[in-house]
């Protein structure tokens, strides 16, 4: 088995392990998520879905969500929209925080839970925990420039083998979809330093480092942080021939 070079992940061990599968129910969890984008919506409403008990929060309070807003509260998804809502924490106790990968690291309120002992994950993370069964392989890709051509050149490669595939992650569909999506064999898995910043636990079948220059320094803070977030894609890959 690898292992895990990121066991001292800042409060992992306080990660659900009613989270692990697709299927198991999440009732008595109070789960927040942030942002109501291509990321943030099927991540709520699959936990809510669950039985969770979501709070959604975004602080763009201004743009049209009725329709996101209805199927959300279907699995009563407690939407807070506005600037108020993403400075600080909610005041109930939380279980877990799951991040849209734009929220920057030391945005206020995923700083709050880190202090509070909340674990933070995000879309990664959370899809590969809620895989259970399905066992479509992982091929990761990552890099500065090239990724998207490559990733999409790598679903076309697979189709044309006659393989179930999909590229999906940051670009096609979200991640989450894509695994939870029945028939699949193979993803082809395109992830930014942003997705990959917020998981610890991804073991691909595959991955791939294009190439790293520097880049979204803003965001992480650091060149030497960007490249071990892109980094974090290899450090847990299966061998050759696994």
């Amino acid at each position: 088995m690898v292992e895990n070079p990121f066991s001292d992940y800042p409060n992992a061990e306080a990660i659900p392990a009613a989270l692990v599968g697709p299927s198991s129910s999440l009732e008595g969890l109070r789960i927040l998520v942030t942002g109501l984008g291509v990321t943030g919506f099927p991540a709520a409403v699959h936990l809510g879905e669950r039985g969770a008990d979501v709070i959604l929060v975004d602080g763009d309070d201004q743009a049209d969500v009725s329709e996101k807003a209805q199927i959300l509260e279907v699995f009563d998804v407690d939407i807070r929209r506005g600037a108020e809502h993403v400075s600080t924490l909610p005041e109930q106790p939380l279980d877990l925080v799951v991040t849209s990968p734009g929220w920057r690291p030391d945005h206020p309120l995923l700083l709050a839970a880190t202090e509070a002992g909340v674990p933070v994950i995000g879309e990664v993370e959370l899809a590969w925990r809620i895989r259970g069964t399905n066992d479509a392989k992982w091929l990761a890709i990552t890099g500065t420039n090239g990724k998207t051509t490559t990733t999409t050149m790598l679903e076309s490669m697979l189709l044309a083998e006659g393989l179930k595939a999909k590229a999906c992650g940051n670009i096609g569909a979200p991640l989450l979809e894509a695994v939870l999506e029945p028939g699949l064999e193979v993803l082809a898995i395109e992830l930014s330093s942003f997705q990959l910043h917020w998981q610890y636990s991804l073991s691909a079948d595959a991955a791939a480092v294009l190439n790293i220059a520097p880049d979204h320094l803003d965001w992480h803070g650091s060149a030497d942080a960007y490249e071990a977030d892109k980094s974090k894609i290899n450090q847990q890959a299966k061998p050759a021939g696994i």
